[in-house]
This record gives structure tokens, sequence and C-alpha cells, in this order.
């Protein structure tokens, strides 16, 4: 019996692919520097926000993606299985493929029932400037041997205007349409690129924040605009989240989306304290807590543990931060005594640094149970004409009940 492999998609938008009080914060006091203490002012002011596809509560359920004999067999299996990563697009150099490489051998080599439903991408999927001319070489041609259905959260670069410093500036252009366009179409079964041999059509996701209804978990995905440094949400986006945080479903695990991670160790962008702000001051509002938080926006990887106190007592978070998609330039960590990290490293009282890769390029598995959700990190030394063996180079397991987190390999 060959192996089930999710390759048709064809939900109902017949989409193909290749055939109270805030807390204070969990930064103050640490060790590891991971949030900014010098806020740069951003480069390009907000960025106004397009039009959803139709009224709130902007909710994306699997069932619209996958084939409904898909569905049924994922909730049969007892998991849904998914790929992530963010910051991938970069036209300079091969990274993005080499990445795509090993998803797409991680996607071949998984048994009957355990393939990835989907890719959840967490923003930066062209730079610089998210143009809808680069999709076509730079996302199309990229994922054109990747099996599985692609959806999205945008990235600071996906909004980001031209910049005259880089050149002319095209006056027809208006922020985020490149994502629009291939993210957020009226006619999800149009193909994405006519210019390379890719067969993946478009998305009809209903904004660019959303919720991602599942078997097995809900993802609510935000938007934290344009700047490098610090994510920015309008008080509209802040009450749709905790309106979605309250809607989520009890009994399923609740994993949270942002492009701006709220904390990172490394030298270049840091942590966001503005997401963390917005992150746990709604937590704590609406009394959920979620199982996980996915970043990307730095250009490594980075898991990090929150002790958080909750009206279930003391739980435990992971903000993971995966940002070594593609772009060319991977971040290092801050020294800690003139020396890289030796991890776990405590940063604060609540917040623990668990593990990290900052010199490879990589992508995140997660399997989601109604009882557990596993993480397993692969990463692998770039290498432009071939694609080396996966290094396990983090496995995390969550129990949802218990709220706990533990690491097992790595």
């Amino acid at each position: 019996m060959s192996k089930h492999r999710l390759t048709h998609g064809r939900g109902t938008g017949n989409r193909r692919h290749h055939t109270p009080t805030a807390p204070t914060s969990h930064a103050a006091g640490a060790k590891l520097p991971v949030q900014s203490t010098h806020f740069v002012a951003p480069h390009f002011p907000f960025q106004p926000l397009p039009t959803p596809n139709g009224p709130a509560p902007y909710r994306f359920d699997l069932s619209h993606l996958l084939h409904t004999e898909d569905v049924q067999r994922i909730t049969e299996s007892g998991s849904l299985v998914f790929h992530t990563v963010g910051d991938t697009g970069d036209e300079r150099g091969k990274q993005m493929d080499f990445v795509s490489a090993m998803m797409t051998e991680d996607y071949d080599a998984q048994p009957e029932g355990k393939a990835p439903a989907f890719f959840y991408h967490l923003g930066d999927v062209v730079y610089f400037a998210g143009d809808i001319d680069m999709y076509g070489e730079n996302f199309y041609e990229t994922y054109n041997e990747y099996p599985g259905l692609i959806v999205a959260i945008p990235g600071n670069h996906d909004c980001q205007p031209d910049d005259p410093q880089d050149g002319p500036v095209d006056p027809n252009k208006v922020p985020l349409d490149g994502w629009v366009q291939n993210f957020m179409s009226k006619d999800p079964s149009k193909l994405g690129s006519l210019k390379t041999s890719s067969s993946r059509t478009q998305m009809d996701l209903p904004n660019v924040y959303w919720t991602f209804t599942t078997p097995f978990a809900t993802i609510i995905g935000l938007f934290s605009n344009v700047s490098e440094t610090e994510a920015e949400l309008h008080p509209d986006q802040i009450a749709w989240f905790k309106g979605e945080l309250t809607a989520a479903d009890p009994n399923l695990a609740l994993i949270v989306a942002i492009h701006h991670p709220p904390f990172s160790g490394d030298t270049e962008h840091s942590g966001s304290s503005v997401a963390e702000k917005v992150l746990f001051e709604s937590f704590a509002a609406t009394g959920r807590y979620p199982h996980l938080i996915l970043s990307g926006h730095v250009h490594n990887y980075q898991r990090f543990t929150v002790k958080q106190a909750s009206p279930k007592g003391h739980i435990e978070i992971p903000c993971v931060v995966a940002g070594a998609g593609g772009y060319t330039k991977l971040g290092k960590l801050h020294k800690v005594h003139s020396e890289y990290p030796t991890v776990p490293l405590e940063v604060s009282d609540t917040l623990t640094l668990e593990q990290y890769d900052q010199d490879n390029f990589g992508f995140l598995r997660l399997e989601v149970s109604k009882t557990a959700i596993t993480g397993i990190y692969f990463s692998a030394p770039y290498e432009e004409t071939k694609t080396p063996p996966l290094t396990e180079t983090d496995r995390f397991t969550i129990d949802v009940d218990a709220r706990t987190v533990t690491t097992t390999s790595g």
C-alpha cells in the first residue's frame, strides 16, 4: 500500500500545489539581553492594512484547505503534523532553496499518516519589500517541489514600502500588495506564478491576521507591521486577538504566531517588548494562555520557556524563534562572559533559553495531538549543490493538560 500524501488540496477553495493585571516583563533582570534597551525609530511608519476578505472574526478552517477525506484521515490518525519557519525568500543566495529541499525531504520521509498537512510560514515571505514580481522566483520556484500547501502571516518585509535609498520608488505600489495577491486571492484556484514551472495556486486567507482552526489546534496569527525593531499592533487587532483567545476551543491546543518575537538573544534584532506586552497582557485579560508561541524575524533558531502564573496555576509556555528559513545571513547571539551561551541558560527568574542554533539553516516540524505537542527542529550546514542529512538540533514535548515543557533531545 503506497503512502498517502496530501498532494491534492482541493478543499472548498479548490487549491492546488505540487501535483486582569498585566504581568511584569519576563525579560526583567535578564542575564542575556533578550529585548533591545535602545529603541530604534522605524524607518517606515505604520503601514495601513488591506481590506479583509469578509467580516470578522477572520477564521479559516482546515477543511477549506484540504479535501474532506484528508481532514477525516488526519482526525482519525490522532494527530496533526505541520512544518513552520519564517524569513525565506532572499534572492541574494540559494539558502531558501536549501531549506525548501530539506523540508521536502522530511515530508517524503514521513510514514503513512504523518505527512505534514501544511507549511505555516512565519512571515517575510519575499525580501526586501514584498514585491509582486519577486514571488515567481523567490516563492513559487523555491517551493516548486515541496508537496504541501502553504499558509502564512506577513512579516515586516512583506509590507515594507520601496526604499528610496535602494533605488527608484514604484508610485503604484501598495504595502502588502504582493502578500495579498498571493495569500488573500479572490480566486484561490488561480496559478500563483506563470513565470515558473510551479503548479501551486494562490491562497484565499481571510486577513493579514487570522485564526486557523484544525481538529487538534487553534492557531491565532497576528500581524506585527513594518518595523525592524518593535512590533506595532493597533487597538482593533488587539481587541480581535482577545476575542479569538476567548473563543478558542478549550479542549484543543492553542498556538499563537507573530512575526516579531517577544524574546531573542541575538545581536541584530533582539526581542520586541511591545510583542511581549501585547501578548501577555492579552493572555492575562482573557485568562487564556497558549501552549506555544511561534515567531520568525530573527534569522536563527531559539527556544525559550516562560514560567507564568495563570488561572490554572503555574504553567510553562515555549516561545520559539524559527527564522532560519533562507535569509542569507544568520543571526548570532550575544555572548555571556565572552562565550556563546551554554544551555539551558536561566535568563531571568521566569525565562530560560533552552536551546538554539545560530550556525545552520533549518525548519521546525510540529505534531499536535489531544494530549501533547512535539516539536523537532531540523537543521544542516548550508551547501549550494546538495542537501546534507538532517540533524535533529532540538526536540521538545508540551503536555497539553499539565502545561509543562520537556526537552527530550538536542
